[in-house]
């Protein structure tokens, strides 16, 4: 089975649920505040590692509590590079009327910096008997892009096997440096606030023409497989690049939203899920990637409903398919 390690932040989530936006400047009480640590493909029944920057779990209760939360999903927190600080904390404002959410995010922790990277992955590497055959996939979340660029290049020739996604969605990286980082990406994830913000085109399809006119030259597909662009409820646009097609899969539409905190990550966790296992059509996995999501607003948290649960297991890992795989 191949394995997903996944490389980024771990932040804890300290959400505060009020019944409505105040329309002016006033105190109001939480109806009910709680913590949690977001996770992406391990309660999908996949894989899963996180090589990322981490306090001592011994030492800080906060870090404990992010190792724990992680391993309850099954997800591998033994490739966290520890250094001194504090764990980033994201407060979230989060709207009982509409489900929608106001984030405010600290942290103290410093990023994940090329040689903690390397010796992190050694130490993976000597876990699995340097068997260089192993089935892997790296996924990165495209923060320190600099770093993060030296890492793709490291997992290009380290793990020639290997595939290797990006996330794409950090408004504070130009585009002519995250532009290294989709080059060397199998499976590109774009949000539509950047490709709205900072590239100036209104919809996922403007961008996919220019990609496949070559705006930005040829390197921005050099590995690529797809672009995928979620497009919260509208669901999900992709550019297939080996077929040279756009697609639509729309989302379910929810007569009213529980919590949308961390939809984006379930989506990309589902994504990863199917595609680490080599599910086909793109589309399949891409659905149900959007059907997770849905799901996941529905309820808080990631404990997602047990029978919907199953389901979306057996999709990703293989053992049923389901009807209209035709894009869109």
């Amino acid at each position: 089975m191949t394995e997903v390690i996944g490389v980024g932040i771990a932040t804890i989530d300290v959400i505060h649920e009020v019944a409505a936006y105040p329309e002016d400047p006033v105190v109001v009480d939480a109806e009910v505040s709680r913590r949690k640590c977001g996770e992406r493909t391990g309660c999908l029944g996949g894989r899963c590692r996180w090589l990322g920057m981490s306090t001592d779990p011994t030492k800080d209760s906060e870090a404990a509590f992010i190792h724990e939360d992680l391993s309850h999903f099954g997800v591998d927190c033994s490739l966290a590079s520890v250094k001194e600080g504090s764990m980033p904390i994201s407060h979230i404002l989060s709207s009982r009327e509409t489900g929608s959410r106001t984030i405010v995010h600290s942290r103290n922790l410093a990023e994940l910096s090329y040689k903690a990277f390397v010796k992190q992955l050694a130490q993976y590497h000597e876990a699995t008997q340097n068997d260089t055959n192993k089935p892997v996939w790296v996924h990165f979340e495209g923060r320190n892009v600099v770093a993060t660029e030296q890492m793709m290049l490291h997992v290009r020739t380290k793990m020639t096997t290997a595939k290797i996604s990006v996330e794409i969605e950090a408004l504070r990286n130009g585009w002519d440096s995250v532009v290294k980082l989709i080059a060397q990406a199998d499976y590109v994830f774009l949000s539509k606030e950047y490709i709205r913000e900072k590239l100036g085109f209104p919809n996922a399809q403007q961008f996919f023409e220019a990609v496949e006119a070559k705006k930005w030259g040829s390197d921005l597909t050099n590995c690529a497989i797809a672009f995928i662009c979620p497009w919260g409820d509208e669901g999900v646009y992709y550019l297939d690049v080996l077929g040279s097609t756009e697609h639509h899969v729309p989302a379910t539409r929810l007569d009213k939203a529980v919590e949308t905190i961390g939809a984006g990550d379930a989506f990309i966790g589902a994504s990863l899920a199917g595609f680490s296992r080599g599910i086909e059509p793109m589309q399949v996995v891409l659905k149900t990637a959007c059907e997770v999501a849905s799901g996941k607003c529905l309820k808080q948290g990631f404990e997602l409903v047990t029978d919907d649960l199953s389901k979306w297991k057996q999709i990703l890992q293989g053992e049923t398919r389901f009807a209209g795989t035709n894009a869109a």
